[in-house]
């Protein structure tokens, strides 16, 4: 039997259970957009902000990705994502400023967050705990407290929805609750379709962590929020998968990675390339990704194609979100991996503790 077809075998090698979280994003997407409402926005300066920045690294960091692609093109202010440790000069006393840690403690963006509070920035902090809620409640801040005991990663429904609820709620964007309604529905109706009851024929995601397999995953979004879903998966194929992953984007990867597609088909028949294609895109786009599809083809084991589902571009968004994290526990599973440690991300955590 296929062990993906085979509850025991995967109860006893998911042992943190990263599949059954998977499986339940759509209840994470409903708490989260509770959590969104309910947000006491009363301590946010009514400024007319020149900027907006999210500081973040790794899964929190994604917060930032996502909601910049899906909103630069609808505001007339600039949107930087930092994730390191040292704030931009230009992010001053009239920007925006949103903190994003799960843990509360990620140093890196502990030390930009002091640095904008120092300049005077506005500044909102998402947590769960940690040093990033002691500093809100010292600086009388906007918190946006999330639950405890979860991955990074696997917390991005409670990291961005309440994030993305709260712009729209604080006027500088539009935020159509139907819209996000919409999207948790599809999502659940997916999860129907993608969990580990539905057996092998019929399930889309494992179908697809079958393809990949062995080889090593490139993931090819295009301009937009599809990109950073792109690099979403690329991230959850790290984390949960443990293999490595590369991801880009149309147009650009046009410029310049379609030519490194020429030589060492000995290392790259071992890789798989995946593409998303919306049929709502420009026929330049589209163009773009089927004449690439040809030109490169044969320095893959195979490629994947999968077509992005939706009414709106945030649907679209989470839907792809949401089948990227299942195939990315499935394809940890299938190659006998518990998909939750990330041990080396530990060990690193401890060397620089030493440094502390």
């Amino acid at each position: 039997m296929n062990i993906l077809d085979d509850p025991d075998r995967i109860s006893a090698l998911d042992t943190e259970d990263m599949l059954g979280l998977e499986e339940k994003f759509y209840e994470q997407l409903i708490n989260a957009k509770k959590i969104g409402e309910s947000i006491d926005i009363s301590k946010i300066r009514k400024d007319d902000f020149k900027g907006l920045a999210f500081l973040g690294m790794g899964g929190s960091g994604f917060t930032g990705d996502f909601i910049k692609s899906l909103i630069k093109y609808d505001v007339s202010i600039p949107i930087e994502i930092v994730k390191g440790y040292k704030l931009p000069s230009f992010i001053n006393k009239n920007w925006l400023v949103i903190a994003v840690s799960y843990s509360g403690s990620t140093e890196e963006t502990v030390a930009a967050v002091n640095e904008a509070i120092k300049r005077g920035s506005e500044v909102v902090f998402s947590t769960s705990g940690g040093k990033l809620e002691q500093i809100a409640t010292r600086n009388n801040k906007c918190l946006v407290k999330v639950p405890q005991g979860y991955q990074p990663r696997a917390s991005a429904g409670y990291l961005l929805l309440p994030l993305y609820i709260l712009l729209g709620r604080i006027g500088l964007i539009n935020t159509d609750m139907n819209v996000i309604d919409d999207a948790i529905l599809s999502v659940k109706k997916k999860s129907e379709l993608y969990n580990r009851n539905v057996p092998f024929e019929k399930n889309f995601a494992k179908k697809i962590a079958f393809e990949i397999g062995a080889n090593l995953p490139v993931i090819y979004g295009f301009e937009g929020v599809m990109s950073s879903v792109a690099f979403r998966w690329k991230c959850q194929m790290n984390e949960n998968s443990k293999c490595p992953s590369f991801w880009n984007e149309f147009p650009e990867l046009n410029h310049n990675e379609t030519v490194g597609w020429e030589r060492l088909k000995e290392i790259t028949k071992n890789f798989v390339l995946i593409i998303f294609k919306d049929d709502g895109e420009s026929q330049r786009i589209k163009t773009r990704i089927n004449t690439t599809k040809e030109l490169i083809k044969d320095n893959f084991n195979k490629v994947i194609e999968i077509e992005i589902e939706g009414n709106s571009e945030f649907e679209k968004a989470i839907n792809a979100m949401f089948l990227g994290g299942i195939v990315s526990v499935y394809l940890a599973l299938l190659n006998n991996t518990n998909p939750t440690p990330v041990d080396k991300i530990k060990v690193l955590k401890a060397e620089l503790a030493k440094i502390n």
